[in-house]
């Protein structure tokens, strides 16, 4: 007889789901293709991208901010993905790409997991797809922070790598695994910063309590092992992320105002409102399992695609997370009037779970509890319970401020040094798609089996006929449940509807005027009306699966419908955060020349930028609303402007708070703001054209050395006849325009020599001269460092000590031509840092601290080239770039080893 042949076993498609999600990301950001669109980015967005400071790979070596205030040293970065990325694709695709492409690495990084966890392939891509498509993880990616998506990535391979051991594992490759597995949290925490630090802290404890969950060892050894393996992760994680610790340390903690860890009661309070101003309050959990029930964005629909807007008018967020607390403490005290000044709101609930995902996690729960007839393992039980226990743990801290349980890690060391408690949702969505994926497991392999015995292939209504006669135990508890659920459901739907009156008088209280609340009010309404169908869509899917509709043949039918409904359910909630803007138009970039702009007003201030800096004077105008949020967001940015404004500082040193709290003014000391705007060489001013004889009489009115450069107007740009937005104005020359560029003539050059200095070395002194009204910072320079030469004593000196030019200019590396004709302090108006260098000639030189926090050099008489030179150290660099060539070797190792141990296993 001929040997019957047996079909081989299919081989699975490792290539269906990337190409799956590839096809979903390129749908939803199909107008990135689109040549002159950029996706819209509030953390990185494309100014900062194209900034000159900020270009990759200089920054490995340390980042010079010079485009806000008098400088700040942003520490180094990491050649992390994010990075390379940026560096690989360019300013412009960056800002188009890089968003999807970090959803892209996401939901492979899950789609990893889920397959090491060996469970089906169905629950893998809907586990990979639910945590692609998350709210949080996706509105978050959308929203600029992309890199924490590449952080939670890297813990889903660490996770997958953790559980690839087994005790059939032979030790070497396991604790290789392990190694590589640190490596891959210590790439969490270079994306993520102390994003990334939380996800160790949860990655650490899955360690652990895999390794004393697991059988066949004792105890005290499981205790050990587990010790072990944890310290393995620890070590190759602080290896590779040494950089990325250091740097934060150095730029987040150290000279930092308000960080160290003794903190007196004057200032506790003010730093734990600091700390836990963007927390979760408790209601908007709510906004977990229904979408858009506290809104979206800030300006939702604003720049959604067209057809949308409608559905979502009135889709602005009017929650509490961002609010400032003392507005908090005001509408809880009962205070009625005005609230005091804060930030209202500004986070965003993009936190939306999914209510499938929701619905077949808390069935995974309540199945890990099923004694009889159980459906998961008691490991895979285990591993239930410790994601339910993170869920938990992390949702509670999550509420931050508006729960007690946060302060038990505020006071843990340097935990207070962590922003914002609604960072701990990643680790929530973590534990609840992890969960939701066992549970789809659970429903394929007991509800969905493709093969059948023959007597269950009857039709789907009498399969459900069959099962709702003779349902008992847990499905039947498990449906009624549901129902049950979803009743109470519509009872609060009612009674919301019925609330809509006071929806919109507390609306108008935090706010929004009573149009604006009224939309507001039927969008939160009509979306919890969303939910009620969705809900209902998903309890009637559940139900038939538990009915064993969907079995044999069927069995495919019911996989498609769970990954329909999942993309239509989450893809709805995710459309707000999906926002491109033509980027030529919104940065005016002249089609002559990409480094002009169509603005003159901005085109006048490119005119060597590094010799000045620009400001704004603030006022109750449109243009103030421009100028904040367009031009020294965006264009300045694009465009290498430098201003005295601060876009966004949540960390503000101690010397510079110092030096801003001298200089600011009172009513009886008007003339510091001048004096701050001439030390920082704020030579040009933005504001209504009416300020002009107000500013000179009240801040300089002997000199009267603020005059009119251009006036101008604000008008729609070319081709927009009813601006809606702000990106839609421009400034258009006019003599009789609202509003003018002023110059201040008063203002030190960036750049000046003195021959006549004083050394003090107080710096209380040294601030109380610098704002005395008798100093004059065009005559005197003050300085910090005791010098080996006295000024010159000669007028002559004083009168013509030298002249200064620029030789070139770059964030990191400026160079001057100096002639001096005495011993002389050449004074850069750039703010003093221990990583600055400086060379006279090619030969170090002292730093000097000037004006309190300003550098500078001592030069001698003569004809010089003097260089200033950022560098931070390279060693921690250095130590990272090692630690990735050793996890390259570590995943050759792996693969070799691997291959040829499944070769050996076949033999």
């Amino acid at each position: 007889m001929k040997p019957v042949k047996t079909a081989p076993p299919a081989r699975p498609n490792n290539f269906a789901f990337p190409l799956l999600l590839a096809i979903i990301l390129s749908i939803l950001f199909c107008k990135s293709f689109l040549p002159d669109y950029v996706h819209f980015s509030n953390d990185g967005p494309l100014g900062q991208q194209n900034a000159a400071y900020s270009r990759f790979p200089g920054i490995l070596t340390g980042t010079w901010g010079d485009q806000n205030d008098i400088g700040s040293n942003g520490g180094a970065a990491t050649p992390d993905f994010s990075a390379l990325m940026g560096w690989f694709l360019g300013p412009v695709n960056d800002a188009k790409f890089l968003a999807a492409i970090a959803l892209f690495v996401l939901g492979m990084g899950a789609w990893t997991f889920f397959r090491q966890l060996k469970l089906s392939p169905l629950a893998a891509a809907l586990g990979a797809l639910a945590t692609t498509l998350n709210g949080s993880y996706f509105g978050n990616a959308c929203w600029g922070t992309f890199p924490q998506q590449i952080a939670m990535a890297a813990v889903f391979f660490a996770l997958a790598l953790v559980m690839a051991n087994s005790d059939e594992t032979p030790r070497l490759i396991r604790w290789t695994r392990l190694a590589l597995a640190g490596m891959a949290v210590g790439f969490s925490v270079m994306e993520g910063a102390d994003n990334g630090a939380i996800f160790s802290l949860f990655v650490a404890a899955y360690v652990f309590f895999k390794s004393v969950i697991e059988e066949n060892v004792p105890g005290l050894q499981r205790i050990g092992r587990g010790i072990g393996r944890v310290a393995v992760i620890a070590i190759f994680s602080a290896f590779i992320a040494w950089q990325t610790v250091t740097s934060l340390i150095g730029t987040y903690i150290v000279g930092v105002a308000g960080m160290g860890q003794d903190k007196s009661a004057e200032t506790s309070q003010q730093h734990w409102d600091w700390a836990t101003q963007w927390s979760l309050p408790k209601k908007e959990t709510f906004g977990i399992l229904v979408p858009g029930l506290f809104g979206y964005r800030l300006d939702t629909p604003t720049d959604m695609m067209d057809f949308l807007q409608d559905y979502y008018k009135g889709g602005e967020y009017w929650g509490g997370v961002g609010r400032a607390p003392e507005i908090d403490r005001f509408f809880d005290s009962g205070a009625q009037g005005s609230p005091p000044q804060g930030l209202m709101r500004f986070g965003y609930a993009g936190y939306y779970c999914g209510i499938l995902v929701a619905l077949v996690a808390l069935f995974g729960i309540a199945q890990s509890f099923r004694r009889q007839n159980p459906l998961f393992t008691q490991f895979q039980r285990h591993l239930i319970w410790f994601w339910t226990a993170a869920m938990i743990i992390a949702l509670l801290l999550a509420w931050g401020r508006f729960a007690p349980f946060y302060h038990f890690i505020y006071v843990l060391p340097y935990f207070s040094t962590i922003r914002n408690p609604v960072k701990f949702l990643a680790i929530f969505y973590l534990g609840m798609i992890i969960i939701f994926a066992y549970g789809i497991d659970g429903l394929t392999r007991r509800y969905m089996p493709a093969q059948v015995p023959a007597n269950k292939s009857a039709s789907w209504l009498t399969q459900f006929k069959n099962w709702r006669a003779s349902v008992r135990g847990f499905d039947r508890n498990w449906s009624l449940i549901c129902v049950i659920t979803f009743a109470v459901s519509v009872v609060a739907w009612l009674i919301y509807m019925s609330q809509q009156t006071d929806l919109v008088s507390y609306l108008q209280k935090v706010g929004f005027d009573e149009d604006m609340g009224k939309a507001i009010a039927t969008f939160s309404i009509g979306q919890l009306g969303w939910f009620l169908l969705y809900f209902a869509a998903a309890i009637v899917l559940m139900i038939l699966i538990l009915a064993g509709v969907f079995t044999g043949k069927r069995a495919k039918v019911g996989g498609y419908l769970l990954v329909a409904f999942l993309l239509a359910d989450m893809g709805r909630a995710d459309l707000p955060w999906i926002i491109h803007w033509n980027y030529k138009h919104k940065y005016e970039i002249s089609p002559n020349d990409p480094t002009k702009s169509t603005n003159p007003i901005i085109n006048l201030l490119l005119d060597k930028p590094y010799e000045h800096r620009v400001t704004e004077l603030p006022s109750n105008s449109l243009f103030h609303d421009l100028y904040q949020i367009e031009w020294m967001q965006h264009q300045f940015r694009f465009y290498n402007v430098q201003t005295l404004d601060i876009v966004q500082s949540p960390r503000v040193s101690s010397d510079l708070m110092a030096y801003d709290m001298a200089l600011s003014p009172t009513p009886d000391t008007a003339y510091l703001l001048a004096r701050r705007w001439q030390l920082t060489n704020t030579r040009y001013l933005l504001g209504p054209a009416g300020f002009l004889d107000s500013i000179n009489d009240q801040l300089d009115p002997t000199q009267r050395r603020f005059h009119i450069v251009q006036r101008f107007g604000v008008q729609p740009k070319p081709g927009i006849e009813r601006p809606s937005e702000l990106e839609q104005l421009t400034a258009v020359p006019d003599e009789n325009g609202d509003y003018a560029l002023f110059e201040f003539t008063g203002a030190l050059p960036r750049v000046k020599i003195y021959s006549n200095w004083e050394v003090n070395t107080n710096d209380s002194a040294t601030l109380h001269t610098l704002t005395s009204p008798n100093f004059d910072p065009q005559k005197t320079v003050l300085v910090s460092n005791p010098l080996p030469v006295d000024a010159p004593m000669t007028n002559s000196a004083a009168d013509n000590p030298g002249t200064v030019d620029f030789t070139s200019y770059a964030s990191k590396d400026i160079v001057f031509s100096a002639q001096a004709s005495a011993p002389s302090v050449l004074l850069l108006n750039d703010r003093f840092d221990l990583n600055w260098r400086v060379f006279v000639d090619g030969k170090p030189a002292e730093l000097l601290r000037c004006n309190y926090i300003m550098r500078g050099v001592l030069l001698q008489p003569g004809t010089h080239t003097v260089d200033f030179h950022f560098s931070v150290p390279h060693d921690p660099l250095y130590v990272t770039l090692t630690a990735m060539s050793v996890g390259i070797l570590i995943c050759v190792f792996l693969y070799f080893s691997t291959h040829k141990t499944q070769l050996a296993a076949k033999k």
